[in-house]
């Protein structure tokens, strides 16, 4: 029997589909996961819990679905929009935008219905958001201050009178092209596009002039909604028939009424959720919302290729995706809403071939079930990370609560333990010593778990909106406690003659490369793991361990002779941990 140690030094390409379990001569099996849960897939190829959520608000009416829209006037102004039942509010700075005294919560009417959220589609330019839905008049979200905001209807000027106001006539997209704004898809008119006169955006006078607005009605065998614009180094249309581009005829000239071409580059159909731009590409859901697709220009062919970026997990958008949201900063992840609640993300990095997806399940739950996700945003926040929000629905002291959440920051390098976040919906504290936190009644009921001066203490249960704690405390982060799991594909390799798969085979040791972490269970399944130990002999007695480990862990793998030779992998307490490479040493039996 060989005894081997085998090297899984990445995981760049993320949850792996269970179809590919056999196929161990796919380069890309080694680098890959049969389970990704709560934990980010990093560019460079390390497997990284994600952070908690920051509580930040209840929704206004937590009876109905709410959507968060971005806002972002610039790089220091940016805002987060809660679209409820005929209202808008705002948050900023990860809290909310409040007036008056008492304070109470900053919001305009706004003319759109619960049932109509999901299928506004918006574009902005500098302070002012133009917003389209196809049973109202176009609108437009002007903001002068924090607590300055208007949303009126937009009286296009035009000669002859613009096509787009009025019963039937009102267009579903919208987006800003080359000095132009453009809309498409009324009822009367689901294949048509309008563009604004050049640099007067509500101008919608027709011509042969460079400048002059334009009409295009896109000719097909048979009539495809538009469902998406978006701009690239062309424009992108999506429609239930296929994707197009629109360019001035071939050539890099800015479009004009007389060179404008529109040309088809491919045939899946798109879905009618807003697809998201990603370096130079554009990620778009296809028609039936299963399969992420990759619209991107291809010099080789010279023209658009349209890659399925779900082939390698089908199963990761399996209840159908309901809104996506693209976070450049830190680590380029697509986030994908889904059907039935998860978050699925998919790190995205075309130039290094990294296309991973994972899933993130939150803590708390709702009725018998998971805590479910039911919008995501994403805006520009510090310098070095983009801000992620969320809206979460979960069952809470009896009672169906959707919150208002943001992620704590994604680029984990804190090494000051008081400062870990990694529990849901959790707030903080910071001052004298006590043994009691109050504050807690967004979580009445609830079992929270509890980061106390740094390290794990026992759970509580918040009752009168607060909890008392066994020792008292300078600094606490108390929230919802959610399970980060990896584990590894069946391991190959270590048989004498071709493959290892099918043979029985005992994992004897694994050691763990990691960075940044403390606090890791180890083991064959989820219900057979180990913790590592991270005490060493200068760790103070009586205290806890704090210090994070970068380096490797050795630990016995406490498994039996079998046919799979699975690693999984835990961290269920409020702690990072980051796995840089999993080396398992195995024995495999040729017999």
């Amino acid at each position: 029997m060989p005894r081997t140690t085998l090297a899984l030094n990445s995981f760049v390409s993320g949850e792996f589909s269970a179809k590919l379990d056999g196929r161990q001569d796919f380069p890309k099996y080694n680098t890959s996961c049969k389970v990704l849960e709560n934990f980010l897939v990093a560019p460079q190829g390390a497997a990284q819990r994600r952070v908690g959520t920051q509580f930040i608000d209840e929704v206004k009416d937590s009876s109905k679905k709410t959507r968060l829209i971005p806002f972002e006037f610039s790089t220091a102004q940016t805002y987060i929009l809660e679209f409820g039942d005929g209202y808008i509010r705002f948050f900023k700075d990860k809290g909310q935008i409040v007036t008056g005294s008492p304070s109470v919560a900053y919001e305009i009417s706004s003319p759109y219905l619960e049932a109509e959220l999901f299928d506004i589609k918006f574009a902005q330019s500098a302070d002012v958001m133009y917003l389209c839905h196809p049973n109202h008049n176009v609108r437009k979200l002007s903001r002068t201050g924090h607590t300055s905001w208007t949303l009126t209807t937009v009286s296009f000027s035009g000669s002859p009178a613009t096509p787009i106001a009025g019963a039937n006539n009102r267009p579903s997209c919208v987006s800003f092209f080359e000095q132009r704004l453009v809309f498409a898809n009324s009822n009367n008119n689901p294949q048509t596009l309008w563009f604004s006169k050049s640099g007067d955006y509500e101008n919608m006078s027709t011509g042969t002039n460079a400048d002059s607005a334009m009409i295009y009605t896109i000719a097909s065998n048979q009539v495809n909604a538009i469902r998406f614009i978006k701009t690239q180094r062309t424009l992108i249309i999506g429609t239930t028939g296929g994707e197009f581009t629109v360019s001035a005829d071939g050539t890099d000239a800015a479009v004009t009424p007389t060179n404008i071409a529109i040309k088809r580059q491919s045939t899946f159909g798109s879905a009618n959720v807003d697809a998201q731009p990603a370096g130079n590409a554009t990620l778009f859901l296809q028609r039936a919302r299963r399969k992420v697709r990759e619209l991107s220009f291809n010099f080789d062919v010279d023209g658009y290729q349209a890659s399925d970026l779900t082939i390698l997990n089908e199963s990761v958008t399996q209840s159908g995706i309901t809104e996506m949201a693209y976070q450049q900063s830190p680590d380029s992840i697509l986030w994908c809403v889904r059907e039935d609640g998860v978050l699925a993300g998919l790190t995205y990095l075309r130039s290094e071939e990294v296309i991973a997806w994972h899933r993130h399940i939150f803590g708390g739950s709702f009725g018998n079930g998971n805590a479910q996700v039911e919008s995501v945003a994403s805006i520009s926040g510090e310098i070095n990370e983009d801000e992620l929000w969320v809206i979460v629905k979960r069952t809470v002291n009896g009672a169906t609560k959707r919150y208002v959440e943001c992620f704590s920051n994604f680029d984990f390098d804190e090494t000051d333990s008081n400062s870990f976040k990694f529990l849901d919906s959790h707030l903080s504290y910071s001052g004298s010593a006590t043994t009691t936190l109050s504050g807690l009644a967004h979580l009445e009921g609830q079992t929270v778990s509890i980061l106390a001066d740094g390290s794990a203490h026992p759970d509580k249960v918040v009752s009168g909106g607060a909890i008392t704690l066994n020792r008292s405390v300078t600094k606490a982060v108390v929230g919802l406690k959610y399970n980060s799991v990896l584990q590894t594909m069946r391991i190959e390799g270590g048989a004498a003659e071709g493959t290892s798969q099918g043979k029985t085979k005992r994992i004897s040791k694994v050691t763990l490369r990691l960075f940044e972490t403390v606090g890791v269970k180890v083991g064959p399944s989820l219900d057979n793991l180990e913790a590592i130990p991270f005490r060493t002999t200068s760790s103070p007695l009586g205290q806890p361990v704090k210090t994070l480990i970068a380096g490797d862990k050795e630990i016995e793998f406490n498994d039996d002779f079998n046919s799979d030779g699975f690693i999984t992998i835990q961290q269920d307490q409020p702690l990072p941990c980051s796995i840089l490479a999993i080396y398992p040493t195995l024995v495999t039996s040729d017999g």
